[in-house]
């Protein structure tokens, strides 16, 4: 367990007797709070579902299963606030001597879940969320995405590049 994490928290789980017997295993059903979980433009709303299942092997203890969660966000478009859910199937491992980062321990026969779901609903959240793939963003008449190009010869001329527009007119 982490220092200082809760012993009485439901996503500690102990599973001394499932180790004890390879083969064995358990299905288990939480709904936990994670409201302070965000991405950037993202953020836990509400409970998490998890219905999850554990099996003992002999390296350790496969957990899979599946988390559904609400999250809200902001458009990247438009800025409208969304609303909505996420769902996401997980298959992780634990062990007692972990030996790479993919695998998360078992300590004094117990499992803190925790890490495992942080890590599953961080990547199930969007990156640069959408309220709908045809959002034309604020205002499109007033701020259109696909202008027509100006041709070169009628833009403006930048002040600063006059130095090299005379090397490259050889004046």
């Amino acid at each position: 367990m982490a220092k200082g994490s809760d012993r009485t928290s439901p996503m500690i789980v102990s599973v001394a007797e499932l180790l004890r017997r390879p083969g064995s295993h358990r299905a288990i059903s939480l709904q936990v709070d994670l409201d302070d979980l965000t991405t950037s433009d993202a953020a836990v709303h509400g409970p998490v579902h998890l219905q999850l299942h554990l099996e003992s092997g002999i390296s350790g203890l496969e957990v899979s299963g599946s988390l559904a969660a609400g999250w809200r966000g902001s458009c990247r478009r438009c800025l409208e606030p969304i609303e909505q859910k996420v769902e996401q199937e997980l298959r992780e491992m634990y062990s007692s001597a972990p030996t790479d980062e993919d695998t998360y321990p078992i300590q004094d026969g117990e499992l803190d879940l925790t890490p495992m779901v942080r890590d599953c609903l961080v990547l199930a959240l969007p990156i640069a969320p959408l309220c709908s793939e045809e959002c034309a963003g604020p205002a499109p008449d007033a701020y259109p995405m696909n202008q027509p190009e100006t041709p070169a010869e009628e833009r403006p001329k930048d002040p600063r590049w006059a130095a090299l527009d005379a090397l490259r007119t050889g004046q």
